[in-house]
């Protein structure tokens, strides 16, 4: 029977990261995957899609680039199948990068389903074979799957989930999407792009309900311009197919048509059958395991990190967690900060968010404020085109310490993490007024809105009083 230092079951952004960091803490490594290295991000989830949404981002600039003087002879469409092609090279891509980074650091790799036989040691069944494999620490990194409810009875051809997308032969003429959070949102955008009917259906009162309220209110305001149909505060009862498609009755009488739906609706953690009965290993809502802020589960060696885990379902945020939960593995103290785990959502205009809400913060009792700026007050914006959104701030209004920022608007995803940087930091919003930005750029809204909280934005009017 082998025996490890630290043996990893799962290849996601928690198992493969956690992988290479505990081999470059000189650890003794093998992660187990029944499934694809690289995991649901890289193989079904974040990158493929982004790879598609670059295609769709093309087409919206292809179809506007006449605005800046730019003609093009000829029709402008989507060629499905070449995109796909192009979403599969860079999936085998990074792919091959993972397992060229195990070979470097000298990780084991084996394929197959793991199961704990003991606190100390686990079995790997791959087909018929099965072999036993021990370690003085274990880290579990299996990821989630998407969650499902019998009011939708998934069948790959008209109810669908996002991995059937991702291998879709022919666009669908109409869409309905159930569930407006970031997957769902992020798909709405990407096939209205490429020539589909869009309409978003949410149980919460706003699209995209785990963000501020402003964003919830702009993207619903960006999705009303490109006839994305977002219904909120609405709730399926049943659903049925027929000749046509799918036909959804909501809970208020009403119906709904389309050929293909998306079921978007969360997702699951991956913890049963991997025999953590065995091991006595606490779970809690929904079957997440439980972790502290070290990574540590309640059996003693044993760790875990990623959806697995539960909190927000972010692959960042499964990196960072698998890199503490190794550093603790191999004797280092480290803890999570979960202040500056940053969100973002990759719609058009893109959506971010690190930090308290301003809900977060009432609902701590703190006194806090907020200030804003819009972009297209900005230099930079009006340039490129891209003027819709803003960015947010909430600080404590005695320290000025900056407690969030909430960003709608053009590359969001890359402005958010100044913002990450001052949390981690405890920066004021005066910290980030006074530095010096590069003129012009998207970031200057990071100083605007931190201005605009000391009552000094330079490209804001006045405030008139009274």
């Amino acid at each position: 029977m082998e025996t490890y230092d630290l043996v990893i079951i799962g290849s996601g952004p928690a198992g493969y990261v956690g992988a290479i960091r505990a081999a470059q803490l000189g650890a003794r490594v093998c992660v187990v995957e029944k499934d694809e290295l690289g995991g649901v991000c890289l193989n079904r989830g974040c990158i493929p899609t982004k790879t598609l949404l670059k295609t769709a981002e093309l087409l919206a600039q292809a179809r506007e680039a006449e605005g800046f003087g730019v003609k093009i002879t000829g029709e402008i469409a989507l060629d499905l199948a070449k995109a796909m092609e192009r979403k599969d090279d860079v999936v085998k891509t990074l792919v091959k990068g993972i397992e060229s980074l195990f070979k470097s650091w000298k990780i084991t790799l084996k394929k197959g389903a793991a199961k704990f036989l003991a606190k100390e040691k686990i079995s790997v069944r791959s087909g018929q074979t099965v072999e036993e494999i021990s370690a003085k620490s274990f880290l579990i990194a299996t990821g989630s799957s998407p969650a499902q409810l019998p009011t939708f009875p998934i069948d790959g051809v008209k109810i669908l989930l996002s991995d059937h997308l991702l291998a879709m032969k022919q666009l669908p003429k109409s869409l309905l999407i159930i569930g407006a959070g970031a997957i769902g949102c992020e798909w709405a955008f990407m096939l209205q792009a490429f020539g589909s009917e869009v309409t978003v259906i949410e149980m919460m009162a706003q699209v995209a309900p785990t963000e501020d309220e402003m964003i919830g209110t702009l993207l619903a305001r960006e999705m009303k311009k490109r006839k994305i149909k977002a219904l909120v505060g609405e709730k399926i009862a049943r659903v049925e197919t027929d000749s046509e498609g799918v036909i959804a009755h909501t809970e208020s009488g009403g119906e709904l048509r389309a050929e293909k739906m998306l079921v978007s609706i969360g997702r699951a953690p991956n913890s049963n059958n991997l025999g953590l009965e065995q091991i006595g290993l606490q779970l809690c809502g929904r079957g997440f395991i439980k972790v502290n802020s070290r990574m540590e589960t309640s059996a003693p060696g044993i760790y875990a990190s990623g959806d697995v885990a539960g909190g927000m379902l972010l692959a960042h945020k499964a990196s960072a967690e698998a890199k503490v939960a190794v550093a603790n593995a191999l004797g280092q103290k480290e803890e999570m900060d979960y202040r500056i785990v940053p969100a973002v959502i990759f719609t058009s205009p893109q959506v971010a968010g690190v930090g308290l809400k301003e809900r977060d913060a009432q609902s701590k009792g703190l006194n806090y404020s907020s200030a804003s700026f819009p972009f297209r007050a900005l230099g930079k914006a009006q340039a490129i085109g891209e003027i819709s959104g803003e960015v947010k701030l909430v600080y404590e209004k005695s320290s000025l310490r900056l407690l969030g920022c909430h960003i709608i608007g053009p590359d969001a995803g890359n402005l958010i993490h100044q913002a990450v940087i001052a949390i981690k930091m405890n920066a004021t919003i005066k910290h980030l007024a006074q530095s010096i930005y590069a003129h012009p750029t998207l970031s200057e809204a990071i100083m605007e809105s931190a201005e605009a909280g000391l009552g000094m934005a330079i490209h804001l009017p006045k405030v008139k009083s009274g």
